[in-house]
């Protein structure tokens, strides 16, 4: 076996990201010798002549294998995180893209090890293999790259449908995210960045928290009351720019299934809204805004491959500001938590500080122009 460990930084939560690029940042190992032994007696695909850590993904990690048999995409899953995956979920996710390959669906087949096993558990760790997918990734200038994420999305629905349970289910994040939790949280990080803030960047920082916390309290009310009445099923759960592949305008490959679970549909379609359709126009240097004519060219193309109930449009401004809230929530959260432990630097309280005003920003965008994405939506 010849192994040469080209490892780079950066994680990968995808099965495969939309492109290999060049990736040369040298890091800690963190596929360690006995793992790869491990896994080159698992797999029959020869002998692995390298690998490489693939960028992106905070909860698990993904690599790029080079074997004499050809080019593979491993993902190890932590369970020793909250954020990692356990047996159930891995399971659940085997069984999901088996379903959808079997309907002609572009998910990525997985490889299976020498004694048939779809996944390897390894010392607290899952481990997922899955042929190497050769495609471009998603260019934006491409109007039919456009259209095309939208008819990925809609026939993912469709075909999930039929997918019998059990689901891999969890409270919702909406729900759990929001709310009181939330504003301590707040208050928290404005007490931690006021002392390296001057005084213009105090009253900003203290008008977003204030902003926010009132809509920790109102949004989370509303979610509450809307959500019972939105149709369910098993979400993709990150369906972005990153987990589609191209040859040309053609969609040949949709990836990164670690998310999916039994969810309602409007939050799988508020993800890959805000993915592919936002507005760079607004002057900042920043996103703020969502591009009603993209957001209109996406759905209708959803809406050739599946129907969809103007009610669940309707919902999709309320869940965009939750969805915000709670990266919101989470960012802030973990700031705090890792503060607790270690007096977080400078640098890292100013950052988390900008992006609550940016995020404030985006969500006084969307309660402004809520009634007009609503008139996108459902008249386009």
């Amino acid at each position: 076996m010849s192994l040469e460990k080209n490892e780079t930084f950066g994680g990968g939560a995808a099965t495969q990201p939309a492109a290999r690029g060049a990736l040369t940042a040298t890091k800690l190992v963190v596929l360690p010798d006995e793992a790869v032994d491990m896994l080159c007696r698992a797999y029959d695909i020869g002998d692995w002549l390298s690998w490489e850590r693939i960028q992106g993904g905070r909860s698990n990690h993904s690599f790029f294998v080079t074997a004499s048999s050809g080019d593979y995409v491993l993902r190890r899953s932590n369970t020793r995180k909250s954020v990692g995956k356990n047996a159930e979920a891995v399971r659940f996710e085997v069984r999901l893209i088996d379903h959808l390959r079997e309907r002609g669906y572009p998910a990525p087949q997985i490889i299976p090890t020498r004694g048939g096993e779809r996944y390897v558990e390894h010392d607290g760790l899952f481990y997922l293999m899955t042929a190497f997918i050769a495609g471009s990734s998603y260019d934006p200038a491409n109007p039919e790259h456009l259209l095309a994420a939208g008819d990925g999305l809609g026939r993912y629905h469709r075909l999930v449908s039929t997918l019998s349970g059990p689901y891999y289910a969890h409270r919702s994040s909406l729900l759990t995210n929001l709310g009181p939790e939330g504003i301590g949280f707040l208050d928290e990080v404005k007490r931690l960045a006021e002392p390296f803030l001057d005084i213009e960047e105090r009253k900003r920082l203290q008008d977003s928290v204030s902003y926010l916390q009132n809509q920790f309290v109102g949004v989370y009310r509303a979610i509450v009351e809307v959500y019972p009445g939105l149709s369910k099923l098993v979400i993709h759960g990150s369906f972005g720019r990153s987990t589609l592949l191209f040859a040309g305008d053609t969609l040949i490959g949709v990836v990164d299934y670690d998310r999916a679970r039994f969810e309602v549909r409007v939050m799988d379609l508020a993800v890959t809204i805000k993915g592919f359709c936002r507005d760079y126009k607004s002057g900042e240097d920043y996103w703020v805004g969502l591009d009603y004519a993209r957001c209109r060219d996406l759905l209708a193309a959803y809406r050739e491959a599946e129907s969809l109930p103007k009610e669940e449009l309707r919902a999709l401004p309320l869940i965009f500001r939750g969805q915000h809230l709670a990266k919101v929530q989470e960012r802030c959260e973990n700031l705090v938590n890792k503060n607790a432990l270690v007096s977080q630097e400078a640098k890292d309280v100013r950052k988390l500080a900008i992006k609550v005003e940016q995020e404030t920003s985006r969500l006084r965008w969307l309660e402004t122009h809520g009634a007009d994405l609503v008139a996108a939506f459902v008249d386009g």
